[in-house]
């Protein structure tokens, strides 16, 4: 009994040497120092994109002083042909070529237009020469006769009534159908019906319409490209203002 408690004595012993000798030994210090290549560039922190450009040295991170600044801001390109960011194109359409009518442009030179004068006859006369020297305002009209289009003749005739020269009311129908709309539509003195059977003045302002774009039941009225309604100031043959009819009539009866 008294060996072993002899044995168990001398086991602890030896653990509590070892112990103290580990731990002594690992309280020793290593000095072990690492030197860091410092490359500082002389030139000022730009202030446009890195923030410790804009607080005090002593708030500036440590790493300035191990590493050094940061290099030139990176260079981006949004519309190169590796990004995903495409431009976003623009609702309104900033080439004037591709506008219909130039406000401050003349009037197309060429356009001839017929009408039946009282007698009956028919006269031809240009846009040019109709509008020389006069403040005349030019009625584009889809079809004679359509309900759409006769509130808009009337519409502009009580608007621009007074202060203008003459009202010319053009439309791709005859001068027959012109002559008959007018005396239908009981207009005035001011008003003058002109055909223009060829459709010439709607391609040459570029304001032509295609009915048949809006369905198929367009085809069986006889209903083929022609001018939107819209009416044009001019003065002297020169476009002061222009307006187009917003109306959406239909063209076929829905009953």
């Amino acid at each position: 009994m008294a060996s072993s408690v002899n044995n168990i004595a001398a086991t602890f012993s030896k653990l509590s040497k070892t112990t103290s000798s580990s731990s002594s030994s690992s309280s020793t210090p290593h000095h072990h120092q690492t030197n860091f290549p410092l490359t500082v560039s002389l030139n000022p922190i730009s202030t446009s994109w890195n923030p410790h450009a804009t607080i005090p040295k002593s708030q500036r991170s440590s790493l300035l002083n191990l590493y050094g600044p940061p290099g030139p801001p990176p260079t981006i390109h949004p519309f190169s042909s590796t990004s995903t960011v495409h431009p976003r194109r623009p609702m309104i359409d900033q080439n004037p070529k591709k506008l219909p009518v130039v406000i401050g442009k003349k009037l197309p030179s060429n356009i001839a237009l017929s009408y039946l004068n009282r007698n009956g006859v028919v006269q031809v006369v240009s846009l040019s020469s109709l509008c020389k020297g006069r403040k005349v305002v030019v009625v584009g009209i889809s079809a004679a006769f359509t309900p759409g289009c006769s509130r808009f003749v009337k519409r502009v005739e009580l608007a621009k009534s007074n202060g203008w020269d003459l009202i010319a009311c053009v439309g791709v129908n005859d001068v027959y159908v012109m002559r008959a709309w007018g005396e239908q539509l009981g207009a005035g003195q001011k008003v003058m019906m002109l055909s223009d059977g060829g459709g010439e003045l709607a391609r040459g302002l570029g304001v032509s319409l295609d009915p048949t774009s809006f369905g198929s039941k367009a085809n069986f009225i006889g209903l083929g490209v022609r001018p939107k309604r819209f009416w044009l100031n001019t003065i002297n043959g020169v476009i002061t203002a222009i307006d187009f009819d917003n109306e959406n009539d239909g063209f076929v009866s829905s009953k």
